[in-house]
């Protein structure tokens, strides 16, 4: 990724070029939009795989956070468009611009009549994404119900209810959730359209909004239960808020282990060459705010940029470098104002 077809030519031009405009501001190992929200690239089973790792980590039930915090982070990227006028047919324009979106993030199609959905996404994600819509649709709030009925169906019940639309929180606690950012540079990036949604390199994908996974850690905060020593061995984590340390901790080692539960071969020279790494198992996918600083004394030091990508960015950092060392890691994290330091090393060295 990004594909080169040129003799078949795979992927859909006029999908892939609708993509990269809207997502104009993307380069440098970012997705963002017009908008400077960052999104990054979900392929195939990894949002499964993640929820269920999640839930095992957590170990209470988190459909429910899941979708909330689907819901409010979509509402949030819709948030700008309530003070837009669309004329005549404002209404039937909409709807179309609200399709159109649905298909450039890959998410699959809706059916607002029926209130069905065909997606590859997570059901209570999807189910999230849908609520805001409709809600923006509507200018106004609803309940809603939703049951997956096969492999990638889903069916909602909604039920408007009297209340204000408010818009949701800011999550305070975490610095690097808040940033936005234009970068100007481009992305490449070649889609191929699918029966839903859409592929890359022939593997199902989809964007997701990072904010989204941010608010997964703070929703989760408060809420965890009893920390596996798998996780509470693995992760040091200094200068972050209360609220967050143990789920941030819990989000960083699913996403660890997402990736160990993947196939995916890393390459690491005996120049311990961090950079050709990152570029290979990072950026393409919107985890590109990483920079490899130095090895020293068996230890390998990173920084991450205060981007709501961080997350993501630091679990999956983890897990590339147990499967190029061949050890499990022990990951020592410090949150300053600019950015977080890395430290990783091999858990025996540790103790």
């Amino acid at each position: 990724m990004p594909i080169v077809d040129d003799e078949s030519h795979l992927h859909d031009d006029e999908l892939t070029s609708k993509f990269q405009n809207h997502f104009s501001m993307s380069g440098n190992g970012r997705i963002i939009d017009s908008g400077g929200n960052y999104w990054y690239i979900v392929q195939e089973n990894e949002l499964l795989n993640f929820v269920s790792l999640l839930e095992n980590n957590v170990g209470i039930p988190i459909g429910r956070i899941l979708h909330n915090s689907a819901a409010d982070a979509f509402e949030l990227i819709l948030s700008p468009l309530t003070s837009v006028n669309f004329g005549f047919f404002g209404k039937k324009k909409r709807g179309k611009l609200l399709n159109e979106y649905w298909d450039l993030f890959g998410w699959g199609a809706f059916n607002t009549k029926e209130n069905s959905i065909i997606s590859n996404v997570f059901p209570s994600i999807i189910a999230g994404f849908y609520l805001s819509l409709i809600e923006f649709e509507q200018g106004q709030r609803n309940r809603i119900q939703w049951k997956q009925l096969r492999d990638n169906i889903v069916k909602c019940e909604l039920e408007k209810i009297d209340r204000q639309i408010s818009p949701p929180q800011e999550i305070l606690p975490m610095p690097w959730a808040n940033k936005k950012m234009n970068q100007h540079t481009g992305l490449d990036v070649l889609l191929e359209r699918q029966d839903v949604g859409w592929s890359i390199n022939g593997r199902i994908s989809y964007v997701l909004p990072c904010d989204m996974m941010n608010r997964i850690i703070f929703n989760l905060g408060g809420h965890v239960g009893q920390v596996p020593s798998k996780v509470s061995d693995a992760w040091l984590l200094t200068g972050f808020d209360e609220r967050i340390h143990e789920s941030f901790s819990q989000f960083v080692q699913s996403q660890k282990e997402l990736f160990l539960r993947g196939d995916d071969f890393v390459y690491l020279n005996d120049q311990n060459d961090w950079e050709s790494v990152i570029l290979t198992h990072l950026i393409p996918y919107g985890l590109g705010s990483v920079k490899f600083l130095k090895s020293q004394d068996d230890i390998d030091y990173f920084s991450v940029n205060l981007e709501p990508n961080a997350p993501m960015v630091i679990g999956k950092l983890s897990g590339i470098w147990e499967r190029a060392n061949g050890k499990e890691s022990s990951c020592q994290i410090h949150l300053t104002d600019t950015e977080m330091n890395l430290k990783i090393r091999s858990r025996l060295d540790f103790i």
